[in-house]
């Protein structure tokens, strides 16, 4: 699973964080597994160096809690365990795409705390009275996708000149490649919150799936100057989404067989409403 930048912040309490000083031995590291379902993954939390974490932890004042979010959509789920091996759960139908997954330890109840040495913390901590408020993140990964779709390709912007419930796809090569896609002012509305319709914004990304598979097998289909390797191999996240593909033994954009509308609605297939009963 990919792990994305992060950006750090002060805060008045110390955070296990990568790039934070505050624990200068402390290390939080986390072992996920994506079930076959696809919908939930399992996460083990491993704390060591930071005796003051693995205290709150086991005093049942913090908990492991994994953040399930969807930034094209503003979903936001926070999962909590007292237990450090955890599985997170989610519905698609709700969600609408893979979500980005952030493990954490939160505290669930307000507490006081005079450091010490033997707590793991920095020296400039060290008899520092602290204020823990219910819901601070004690420690931080960065954020982990859920699986290598292509959603995650994605970039949708609102774009004003466009009309109605129109959209353009464009290839952008920076940045390991991604798509470009410009939406009306409406469709960026309804994207975001689709208000209950989350089979027709499904279908909606369907579509644009499909575009972005026609741009592929029309421009990323060929060989390199050597003719040896396919020229979209360089790209990382063509090639995590070819292993995708792979998965669900489908060809990729540059093999024979390979049919953009096919593809696209194999994957991610419309769910068309059943017809109300007559009478």
């Amino acid at each position: 699973m990919a792990q994305a930048g992060e950006v750090l912040r002060a805060l008045p309490y110390p955070v296990l964080e990568d790039g934070n000083l505050s624990y200068p031995k402390g290390e939080y590291t986390v072992d996920t597994n994506l079930y076959e379902d696809s919908a939930s993954v399992s996460i083990l939390h491993k704390i060591q160096g930071a005796p003051f974490l693995e205290r709150v932890l086991s005093q049942g004042q913090a908990k492991y809690g994994c953040l399930v979010s969807v930034p094209l959509t503003g979903y936001r789920k926070l999962d909590l365990s007292s237990d450090a091996h955890q599985r997170v759960q989610w519905d698609i139908a709700v969600v609408g795409e893979p979500p980005m997954l952030r493990p954490l330890i939160v505290s669930v109840t307000e507490f006081s705390h005079t450091f010490e040495a033997d707590d793991g913390v920095a020296e400039a901590w060290q008899g520092q009275e602290i204020n823990v408020p219910k819901g601070a993140r004690l420690a931080l990964r960065g954020y982990l996708r859920a699986s290598s779709s292509l959603f995650e390709l994605l970039e949708i912007n609102q774009d004003q000149n466009l009309p109605d419930g129109s959209f353009e796809v464009k290839p952008c090569e920076d940045d390991g490649f991604y798509f470009k896609v410009s939406v009306a002012s409406n469709l960026s509305l309804f994207l975001r919150n689709s208000g209950g319709h989350e089979d027709h914004r499904r279908s909606i990304l369907t579509h644009i799936v499909n575009r972005c598979f026609e741009i592929l097998k029309q421009d990323y289909s060929g060989q390199d100057d050597d003719g040896e390797v396919a020229e979209w191999e360089q790209f990382r996240n063509l090639r995590a989404l070819s292993h995708e593909l792979s998965k669900h033994d489908l060809p990729t954009w540059d093999e024979d067989g390979f049919s953009a509308d096919k593809i696209a609605t194999q994957l991610y297939p419309h769910r068309p409403s059943p017809p109300e009963a007559e009478g």
